[in-house]
């Protein structure tokens, strides 16, 4: 059965944990900011969340936020990338023809160039990508410079396209993942991982262990410095509430690699519509409800649908993302860098 007919009620009272300290420094200062609301899924949670700011080091995250018991509940079965994968099945066809995975490959080719800039890219180097998906990624760095890299998604069915596209692939969380005895990567990629777990400083310490000296850690995620995080607060899109528990802007981001013995390399920022979408449709909805948000920004599996209005809605948001950033010089998808020292 498709998941996205699998549909349920939201509940509330879900299972939560407090967050006495900083997920990204430790720090225990903070402030509330403001309360925020699951508004993309009406299969998830009506619960109300407070959202905290750091007062250290300025990383944002949820307090209480979703207990890790709660998971099932807060990526239901219409969650857009489980069905994605589900309807892709390990059909490797289906994954690469995909409207997502069509606007994915073309971000991959933006994305890539800072890495270039500070890496000679082929064959010989191994990798890591982190929550890797049905390997759209894993597929472009082949295509681009022949770098077979290993996979890694909680997903069975994500892992399982992976390995039908002839990449290694493992179905673990990052936090659990055990490489064979002393194996160690150049790279590390991540895109939209290290906003989900429960210690993003935690992710770092275990990352600078896995790369090799001189090794790169790049890690994508949202970027609460950005004009729209800032301007529309609690209806932002990079929020994707209560899934997002950690966010973080480039000082927060710059001193959580440092922490951890990382050399700081750059900061870079590209387009992301489905972020827009999200904040258009959160701001539609309190307003006139989530029946015409729904229509007019979708927020939930129908939003990777291969239809023409979702192109078009889709291509428009990502023009004006661009304009935004071109305006700006940020945007609310970032990519930090860093280096592991060579000693």
């Amino acid at each position: 059965m498709d998941p996205a007919d699998a549909l349920r009620p939201a509940v509330s009272g879900i299972a939560k944990e407090e967050v006495p300290r900083c997920p990204a420094c430790e720090s225990s200062e903070r402030h509330h900011l403001f309360d925020v609301v699951e508004h993309e899924y009406d299969t998830t949670t009506t619960d109300v969340f407070p959202l905290m700011v750091c007062d250290a080091c300025g990383a944002q995250y949820l307090s209480p936020r979703p207990a890790v018991s709660a998971l099932d509940v807060i990526y239901p079965p219409n969650y857009f990338l489980h069905v994605l994968e589900s309807r892709a099945g390990d059909d490797v066809d289906l994954a690469r023809r995909s409207a997502f995975a069509f606007f994915q490959d073309k971000l991959f080719k933006l994305r890539i160039r800072p890495i270039e800039r500070q890496m000679a890219l082929g064959p010989d180097r191994t990798w890591l990508d982190i929550g890797c998906g049905t390997g759209a990624v894993l597929q472009s760095m082949f295509q681009a410079y022949g770098m077979r890299g290993t996979g890694l998604d909680f997903s069975e069915q994500a892992v399982a396209v992976c390995r039908r596209r002839g990449f290694e692939a493992y179905r673990a969380r990052f936090e659990d993942f055990e490489p064979a005895a002393g194996e160690q990567y150049d790279l590390l990629h991540s895109s939209h991982v290290i906003e989900h777990v429960e210690s993003p400083l935690e992710y770092m310490k275990k990352s600078f262990a896995l790369l090799k000296p001189g090794g790169l850690k790049v890690f994508i995620t949202p970027n609460t410095a950005a004009w729209e995080a800032r301007r529309l607060r609690e209806h932002w899109g990079g929020l994707h509430v209560p899934r997002h528990w950690t966010m973080l802007d480039p000082r927060s981001a710059r001193s959580l690699g440092e922490r951890v013995g990382f050399e700081y390399v750059d900061t870079s920022f590209s387009t992301n519509g489905v972020f827009l979408g999200w904040s258009l449709h959160s701001w539609l909805q309190a307003r006139h409800g989530r029946r015409i948000a729904n229509r007019v920004f979708p927020s939930d599996h129908e939003l990777i649908e291969s239809s023409f209005g979702n192109l078009a809605r889709n291509g428009l948001l990502t023009i004006l993302d661009l304009v935004n950033l071109l305006v700006t010089r940020q945007s609310a998808n970032m990519l930090m860098m860093f280096r592991k020292p060579l000693a």
